[in-house]
């Protein structure tokens, strides 16, 4: 853990020479560098207190869910304050390092260009504009392709893109996301949970925050990522506040956390939750070490379910399967929320509970539900908290970013190569400004279709 943070501490030494030598020169341009989404080796909220603007690099893989580059998104915004961020870097057709680059097709690299632009990007970018004629990225993606024609699909797709952005985009630039969700995206956790050895390896971080995300985005709730060391003042601003996997616990944050529920914030973590310290050390005492009494639980044992392997949660609306690791749980004041089935010796056991602490609620899950079982587990409190989810066909993805004045940019993005209709009669209408047609309700998407709607 010394030495990821020192790695992550030298590598941003060497931006902020550079950039305080460009500044000897040069007092008011925007400095900023590529990050890259998830990227585990650099502490991203560390960096982006350096950066004048957060930009990344968007480069997802052909099986990469559209749920996963959307928080990828929220987190770059997130890491900056929630301020708009640059999209630097993605490719306008295949990339080139995977085993077998598939091009895009057509549309889609439009779709992801205005699904960054809806999740908080104020910037359209490209690597790269004219393909190289040598080098290991020979073969990536350009504007301008080997055959140097502005003929070829490639170009006219980037080109038609460009005209929408030029048209409509200084309208939206600057406007925001509204959240009443955070979800905390901790680099310690990141480093530690990957570094265990034992009780399993086949945890990977950012898979467990997106597990959680998916459920709030497939009901197009907006979500705001944030550091595990957020501010009590900051953190209260939020009706709901998610830790996936938090096993390092820095100091102050369970205090935080705990005045953050007793004042009727709500809160979920759950498994490897509260094990380590800030020198990833175990915190003796009982898992979840300085979260035990805020999730009203002890954890006995961690059982670590084999690759393929799962265990059965039943309890209310919740029908599902745990995978990768099933804890044990004592309650001591948690309420039971589902219990796990099967033939374990722990069958019975609760696997979901729920804790009362102060005016507030804290959620303990114990095993990683599947994408079913995680929808069912937040629909409850979405609906309790009455956070606003809007249904869409499955694939269809809405964001919502608010400008000046009271006015709102409602982004309807289809992921899919099908067609989708949706009737959104809650979002009370608008225009749709990239066609200028009046919606009131009935919304047709072409496949990788998107809609940006000036709402009334």
């Amino acid at each position: 853990m010394d030495y990821r943070r020192f790695q992550s501490q030298a590598q941003l030494a060497c931006y902020t020479n550079e950039r305080d030598a460009i500044r000897e020169y040069d007092a008011t341009t925007p400095i900023t560098t590529n990050l890259m989404g998830t990227f585990k080796d650099l502490d991203y909220f560390e960096w982006a207190k350096e950066m004048d603007v957060v930009s990344w690099d968007n480069y997802p893989g052909m099986d990469t869910p559209p749920s996963f580059t959307a928080m990828c998104h929220d987190l770059m915004r997130g890491i900056g304050g929630n301020k708009p961020f640059m999209l630097m870097e993605q490719t306008p057709n295949q990339q080139n390092w995977f085993p077998f680059c598939k091009v895009k097709q057509p549309g889609e690299v439009r779709k992801l260009s205005w699904q960054a632009v809806a999740h908080g990007a104020d910037t359209v970018r490209f690597f790269q504009m004219k393909q190289s004629l040598g080098g290991c990225e020979r073969f990536h993606g350009a504007v301008i392709a080997h055959d140097g024609t502005e003929e070829s699909r490639v170009f006219k797709e980037t080109a038609a893109l460009g005209e929408e952005l030029d048209r409509i985009g200084r309208r939206i630039m600057g406007s925001r996301i509204e959240s009443r969700v955070a979800i905390m995206f901790d680099w310690q956790s990141y480093w530690s949970l990957e570094g265990c050895v034992g009780p399993t390896t086949g945890f990977n971080y950012p898979n467990e925050v997106h597990r959680f995300y998916r459920a709030l985005w497939r009901r197009n709730v907006p979500v705001d990522m944030i550091a595990s060391t957020t501010p009590l003042a900051r953190l209260s601003q939020y009706d709901l506040a998610i830790a996936p996997a938090l096993i390092t616990v820095l100091p102050g944050v369970a205090e935080t956390l705990e005045a953050y529920v007793a004042d009727g914030g709500t809160f979920i973590t759950g498994y490897m939750a509260g094990i380590h310290d800030e020198h990833d050390l175990v915190v003796p005492g009982g898992y979840p070490g300085k979260l035990r009494r805020l999730m009203g639980v002890w954890v006995e044992e961690i059982d670590a379910l084999a690759p393929g392997e799962t265990i059965e949660v039943h309890g209310g609306t919740v029908d599902a399967k745990g995978e990768i690791v099933a804890s044990i749980i004592h309650r001591e004041g948690a309420e039971r929320l589902a219990t796990y089935g099967g033939d374990e010796f722990y069958a019975g056991h609760s696997a979901l509970t729920v804790n009362a602490y102060g005016k507030g609620k804290a959620y303990f899950v114990g095993t990683p539900l599947d994408e079913t079982g995680m929808s069912a587990f937040m629909a409850p409190i979405i609906k309790e908290l009455d956070l606003k989810s809007l249904d869409t066909p499955e694939d269809v993805s809405l964001s919502v970013r608010y400008g000046d004045g009271g006015t709102r940019y409602a982004f309807l993005v289809n992921n899919s190569a099908a067609d989708k209709r949706l009737c959104l009669s809650e979002l009370n209408g608008g225009t749709e400004l990239l066609t200028g047609t009046v919606i009131n309700d009935l919304i047709e998407l072409k496949p990788y279709g998107v809609d940006v709607i000036a709402l009334r």
